[in-house]
């Protein structure tokens, strides 16, 4: 059972996916368009919104809206966390993996092949610029409550392509997926779907994609074009493809909080519109209160208010014009006063403290570390911590941030795999596989910090020399690294008059010996029973 397409709107978007578009809103700070308070006080003139009305509507108002956008660090915190920890992508695969025992093949010759199965990963990484996507993926996957990839191979070159949550809809029966969004050609609106669906063809059961389009117009009514307009319009051979043995999608799609009552997935910010716009609303009212009450004011007793008016009316011609020079030297009254200046508490005004507990309970719904929002205030971030210190003060964004990585890191996988379907189709030397994602630590520590761990682990005989080198060097190349291990291997065998003397080059020398005592004392030892 396929979908179809007589009308796409926004009731046909909200039906599928919810306030996908209240949620982006939300996070962008848009939120003189959501909340009803806002636009009552925008319209009574109250208070100002000019990004949104204009200038001319706000001459005479001084009190901005004022907006504490919580919900701009939720989807943004574990997005951050989670990007900078994803690092290089690697074949699984080894020389070994291209031998048989049929293969006649040099050991060279499996290394080329080994090296054109990277090189081929390097490629989709490279068109898709994969290194500016983590980010905005995961955020956009955090907002919208999902996220859309698929693989594509065209003039372009093959690469992951990512999409926002709205232009997905699975098929009822669950054989088939649409991706359907909006595009304009010569000046003129249509709808373009691309389907996948598991059929079968002469007898093979296979994947069959397809493209079609729709002319759209304003009421969000389509009407089918045919084949070979449709061609012309997409500038496309042929609008069918069928992949025999290809038993699931190319398209994949990555929930947020997926559950049997929601299969696509829920925003990140769901029910917490109620508590931004209370947080809004105290902080604007409590600008409203010290735009009135916030300025001085200066008391004069009566003779003192008479005298001003006459020496301004003498003056200027109008009683209302008062000179402040004229106050510099005043008659006391019969109570020995002249003036007085009064000026409200301004600390005293709102109410600071609802606020701080609504953005706590914002942060406790939606599994955020208090401290990390402390890390943007001008206090927090400043004292130096150990990599471990931060752990425990991140740990729940932490613990959110662990799930979502391994979710994203099986998404990119998938992806991969199936782009190197597409690939093995054309050159039968790329194998089909996912490769490996090597993870940095989500935390920042030190260059110091990170050498002593890898040196520690490479010590105990926990971790190769490869993982060593590839972590304590985590922005490097895959050919520097690779040179890097040979000179450590080529240094740490050779004899010469240096390593006869004081011993051959190890790992340890290459850190800055911080290995630890224990090792060195070993070496001494082993340096006593050759003497």
């Amino acid at each position: 059972m396929t979908i179809d397409w007589k009308e796409f709107n926004n009731e046909t978007v909200t039906k599928t996916h919810g306030k996908v578009h209240f949620y982006r809103d939300l996070y962008e700070g848009n939120h003189s368009q959501l909340f009803s308070r806002a636009k009552r006080l925008i319209e009574k003139g109250e208070i100002t919104d000019e990004i949104i009305y204009g200038t001319h509507e706000s001459q005479n108002v001084q009190t901005p809206y004022i907006i504490a956008n919580v919900s701009k660090l939720i989807p943004e915190i574990p997005a951050m966390l989670v990007s900078r920890s994803i690092g290089n992508i690697q074949t699984s695969l080894s020389s070994d993996d291209y031998d048989s025992e049929d293969d006649t093949r040099a050991e060279d010759e499996n290394y080329e092949n080994l090296t054109t199965q990277q090189e081929a990963i390097r490629d989709i990484e490279s068109n898709s610029h994969l290194e500016f996507e983590h980010w905005g993926n995961i955020v956009q996957q955090q907002v919208d409550g999902g996220l859309v990839g698929v693989p594509w191979l065209d003039d372009k070159g093959l690469r992951l392509e990512f999409k926002a949550r709205d232009v997905y809809y699975p098929h009822p029966d669950g054989m088939g997926v649409d991706l359907a969004y909006t595009v304009e050609i010569n000046d003129k609106d249509y709808l373009q779907v691309y389907r996948e669906r598991l059929e079968e063809k002469d007898g093979e059961k296979g994947l069959k994609a397809s493209h079609m389009l729709f002319e759209h117009n304003k009421s969000g009514k389509t009407e089918s074009l045919e084949e070979d307009e449709t061609k012309e319009l997409l500038n496309m051979d042929e609008l069918e493809t069928f992949y025999p043995n290809r038993e699931r999608f190319f398209i994949v799609y990555w929930p947020n909080e997926k559950t049997f009552m929601n299969p696509l997935g829920v925003s990140c910010l769901k029910n917490q519109e109620g508590k931004q716009d209370e947080i809004n609303w105290t902080l604007t009212r409590n600008a409203l209160t010290f735009e009135r009450n916030g300025k001085p004011r200066i008391a004069v007793s009566t003779a003192v208010m008479n005298a001003l008016q006459d020496k301004a009316q003498e003056r200027y011609g109008d009683d209302s014009r008062i000179d402040h020079r004229d106050l510099e030297i005043t008659p006391f009254d019969e109570n020995g006063k002249a003036m007085e200046i009064i000026q409200i508490d301004v600390t005293k005004i709102g109410d600071v403290t609802w606020v701080k507990d609504l953005m706590k309970l914002m942060l406790m719904e939606t599994k955020t570390s208090e401290k990390a929002v402390d890390f943007y205030l001008s206090s927090g971030g400043t004292s130096s911590q150990s990599g471990v210190a931060k752990f425990y003060d991140l740990f729940t964004s932490l613990l959110k941030s662990e799930q979502l990585q391994k979710e994203y890191i099986y998404f990119l996988k998938q992806l991969i795999e199936s782009a190197l379907w597409l690939a093995n189709d054309n050159d039968s030397n790329i194998r089909i596989e996912q490769p490996e994602i090597s993870l940095k630590a989500m935390i920042p520590i030190s260059r110091r910090e990170l050498l002593e761990e890898n040196s520690m682990a490479y010590g105990r005989g926990t971790q190769s020399l490869e993982a060593t080198v590839r972590r304590s060097n985590p922005h490097a190349s895959e050919e520097w690294i690779q040179e890097e291990i040979s000179r450590i291997e080529a240094e740490s065998t050779s004899d010469d008059s240096t390593s006869l003397a004081f011993g051959r080059q190890t790992l340890n020398n290459f850190l800055d010996n911080r290995m630890g005592g224990n090792n060195n004392d070993e070496q001494n030892d082993d340096d006593e029973e050759r003497s």
